[in-house]
């Protein structure tokens, strides 16, 4: 059966939202307990079928968008039943800038005769985080089933900005290879892997180095810094319950942790633009003050011209005045003495 389930998560102020969901049967996507218990969101993929079955295909993609976080559960162990032709899945992750994703699916359990083979294909931007894990076991033990499988093949692709960073490729084939022998499994029976990427790498492996230093009772396991932020950590154990725990446990210290220097990070932002926005207005305010200083200089020597040409004005009103009277008074004189003239004359 040819199986697909799709999930698209966006941000919508504080919140996380689910914004576009697919599946078909036998799965079913749902939320993970309430979906408003907190800002990320919590989904489970859920299955009603005993297992993967012969010629069984599924395919998961996950697109997680800018600044959204997103925690992806499953409901139990990955059974795999017994084949002659062999099953198959593919997971797609799309990670968007500033987005967190955390994935620690059950351990895949082969039953005798199995044949499978997981690409998970990861593509992260730049300042996304993701908490990747997963968990393969020798078969089901108590039935005497250990390495009774006939092949599992598990490809780990992790892209960052387009550039391959790490390929975790593990091809288990125990009728040919000695998977139980010396540089494979030694004697467990149950390996998990866990993967750390994001810009806080470095912080959390000062964290791992202080934390883990204790031995943990069935589980071996060591960690490093594999490529440029990116931490993976592998243990090997006998019981899967105790392996899946302990995976989970580490996921949900790297999410805390993660949550926890972005919170500091967005203080520092917050704080950055304060004090930009204060120099703005500083800026503006003295940029303010040279407008009016120069407005007052233009208005003062404008004030200056003017006055220079009203007392021009004043002056040369005051001649044409004068010339006026002047005039009058020569024509009155002028008049007089015709007057005058004429009386002697008479």
């Amino acid at each position: 059966m040819d199986s697909i389930i799709k999930i698209n998560v966006e941000r919508e102020g504080n919140r996380s939202l689910l914004k576009e969901s697919y599946h078909n049967a036998p799965y079913k996507l749902t939320h993970y307990g309430s979906p408003r218990a907190q800002d990320h969101l919590e989904m489970i993929i859920m299955s009603a079928s005993p297992g993967i079955l012969d010629k069984d295909s599924l395919v998961i993609d996950v697109h997680v968008k800018e600044s959204a976080h997103l925690k992806l559960f499953t409901q139990s162990f990955n059974k795999l039943h017994p084949m002659k032709e062999g099953a198959s899945q593919e997971t797609n992750v799309r990670l968007d800038r500033d987005s967190v994703f955390n994935y620690v699916p059950h351990p895949v359990t082969p039953f005798k005769d199995s044949i499978f083979k997981t690409v998970n294909t990861i593509h992260i931007d730049d300042d996304a985080t993701l908490i990747w894990g997963d968990i393969i076991s020798a078969g089901r033990i108590h039935r005497n089933e250990v390495f009774a499988f006939q092949k599992l093949h598990s490809i780990t692709r992790i892209y960052k900005d387009g550039k391959l960073l790490v390929t975790d490729n593990q091809c288990l084939l125990p009728r040919e290879q000695p998977v139980s022998d010396l540089l494979f499994f030694e004697g467990y029976t149950h390996q998990a892997t866990l993967f750390y990427c994001g810009p806080f790498a470095k912080l959390m492996k000062d964290e791992m180095d202080e934390i883990l230093t204790m031995e943990y009772e069935d589980v071996s396991f060591g960690f490093t810094e594999c490529a440029d932020n990116t931490l993976m950590l592998r243990a090997v154990g006998t019981d899967g319950e105790l392996l899946y725990s302990f995976l989970t446990m580490l996921a949900q210290m790297c999410w805390v942790f993660t949550h926890d220097q972005l919170a500091v990070k967005a203080e520092e932002t917050t704080k950055l633009e304060a004090e930009v926005a204060q120099r703005d207005m500083a800026g503006t305010d003295l940029e303010k003050k040279e407008v009016r200083s120069v407005v007052a200089k233009k208005a003062n020597t404008l004030k200056k011209t003017e006055s220079k040409g009203v007392t021009s004005k004043t002056v040369d009103t005051k001649t044409a005045v004068k010339k006026k009277t002047v005039s009058k008074g020569e024509k009155i004189v002028k008049k007089d003495t015709e007057r005058k003239t004429s009386k002697k004359a008479v």
